[in-house]
């Protein structure tokens, strides 16, 4: 292994395990505005909320797209349901430029067809519901599975 590949493992070590504060693309971490708390609030309050296909409500149960559409909702700002959907509302934003608040998507497979959404938190997770068995919670996009399948970003009007 070169020396460059090591020392690489070794940042990406020290970053995990010193909790590093990820505001997005490496920059020192930036007070909430209020709109972006609240809204992440009522992302948190969901953490454990069972996974549900089609589930829209935190008495059905939430997908990754019904549990976005339904956080937003309570702001006052409508989406669409689907997560391709979800992905043209609102406008790009480069991964380096994320902020509390936007979406995240994530193309596990590599296709479009099965794209995954989540609510980036503003310190390098997101909330989400995962999938069949799980439940609403918060990840890091360090990790390595999200930070592969990383798809794209945007920020709706809030």
């Amino acid at each position: 292994m070169s020396v460059t590949c090591r020392i690489t493992l070794l940042l990406l070590c020290a970053l995990s395990l010193g909790g590093c504060a990820f505001s997005g693309g490496g920059r020192e971490p930036v007070s909430l505005a209020p709109a972006q708390e609240t809204l992440l609030e009522t992302a948190k309050s969901q953490i454990g909320t069972p996974y549900r296909a089609a589930g829209e409500s935190p008495g059905q149960g939430f997908d990754c797209s019904g549990f976005v559409q339904w956080v937003y909702a309570r702001h006052g700002i409508r989406l669409p349901r689907r997560t391709q959907d979800q992905l043209m509302a609102g406008r790009p934003v480069p991964r380096e430029e994320l902020q509390a608040g936007d979406l995240i998507f994530f193309a596990p497979s590599g296709k479009l067809s099965s794209l995954h959404v989540g609510i980036f938190d503003g310190h390098g997770g997101f909330i989400h519901s995962p999938s069949s068995g799980g439940r609403v919670r918060q990840e890091y996009l360090l990790a390595p599975y999200w930070r592969s399948s990383y798809y794209a970003a945007n920020r709706v009007a809030r």
